[in-house]
């Protein structure tokens, strides 16, 4: 349970959200708020109608949605200021389910139930505080599609062994590039003559901020996901069960840089495929400079040659890291397709195949 006014070292509440806020009344809670989010005086209305709307809710638990609790952290999200509570993941989430969660206290929060409850109310209502306000948002519709093409990628590659990584567990070197971003964005408004009070500001920071978090997210997600049907092919030579590899592949995410893409041959029909990609892809310098590579090559014989290797071999020059597997499949006949991605890392990311293994 959540105790006085201190609360020491990172613990289990044993307190759901709907309990918290059945815990409190609002006129403690709207003390919080407008000391915490000094310019929502004209709001604190809503915020005890989004209060009263959510202890009326039954607690649904989703299977889909983000997590099974609610980490409360302190995070900088403003250059020169304090760093404030901030409740993960909340936002965008179905009210319904948030109820479910139970809070989760980092080792450097002191807080006291109601201060967590004015926070946690905050992101719950970052899209709205009744279910009109969220339906009319129209940006709020754009984040929805990612976040929930996110999710079905996700519970997919959790399937097959992945394990994907919430926000909080990114790189602080990523999470400041994509801050960075969300900065930017809050400028182009600014320079545009949009005025925009505290909340507002810090709404449009989060919200472009958990934007490019998603788009990110949703690109390596294609990416494995394209190549897990290849993991299981008998025909592909791999290192390691399917869903040990899948698990490799998520690291993917710990990427500083990331860009992946499949390119086909349109060789004629005597040519050779991996010939075609080979010529395009180096004469046209096609594929970034980057530390490593994962490529999975697929050709349409049913056995390798010098051909195959050649063409990975060379992708592996001038880079820190490179896996390739190699995969059939006879419907191409000539042609081939060559599926990578490349990344930046101090690190070493996938141990699957490495080049000089299958040279």
């Amino acid at each position: 349970m959540l105790y006085g006014k201190l609360l020491k070292s990172k613990m289990k509440t044993d307190m759901t959200y709907k309990e918290l806020l059945n815990s409190v009344s609002f006129d403690e809670v709207a003390s919080f708020i407008l000391k915490m989010y000094p310019d929502t005086k004209e709001n604190l209305g809503w915020y005890k109608i989004h209060f009263d709307m959510l202890r009326h809710l039954t607690p649904v638990y989703h299977e889909d949605t983000n997590d099974l609790v609610c980490s409360i952290t302190l995070e900088n999200w403003e250059d020169g200021k304090e760093p404030c509570l901030a409740a993960f993941p909340m936002e965008g989430e179905l009210w319904e389910h948030s109820l479910t969660k139970e809070i989760i206290l980092a080792s450097d929060v002191n807080a006291s139930k109601e201060e967590i409850a004015a926070c946690c109310l905050w992101h719950t209502s970052f899209y709205g505080f009744v279910n009109k306000d969220v339906k009319d948002t129209f940006k709020y519709e754009i984040e929805l599609q990612q976040r929930e093409s996110f999710k079905s990628q996700s519970l997919i590659i959790q399937k097959h062994g992945g394990v994907i990584p919430y926000v909080r567990e990114l790189s602080t070197s990523k999470k400041q590039e994509l801050m960075e971003q969300a900065k930017h964005i809050v400028r182009i408004e600014k320079e545009m003559g949009i005025h925009m009070n505290g909340p507002k500001r810090k709404r449009l920071l989060r919200q472009s901020f958990m934007s490019y978090y998603y788009e990110r997210m949703t690109s390596i997600c294609s990416f494995i996901l394209q190549v897990i049907p290849t993991l299981y092919d008998v025909k592909t030579t791999l290192h390691g069960s399917p869903n040990l590899c899948v698990r490799q592949l998520c690291n993917l995410f710990q990427s500083d840089k990331f860009c992946s893409e499949e390119i086909m041959s349109y060789a004629d029909c005597k040519e050779s495929g991996v010939a075609y990609l080979q010529n395009v892809i180096f004469q046209y310098n096609m594929i970034p400079e980057m530390d490593g590579i994962f490529a999975c090559l697929t050709i349409g014989r049913h056995y390798t040659t010098q051909e195959e290797y050649h063409l990975l071999n060379y992708l592996a020059i001038g880079r820190c890291f490179s896996d390739f597997i190699i995969n059939i499949d006879s419907s191409l006949n000539n042609q081939a397709i060559i599926r990578y991605a490349t990344y930046n890392s101090r690190k070493r990311l996938l141990f699957l195949n490495p080049c000089h293994n299958i040279a």
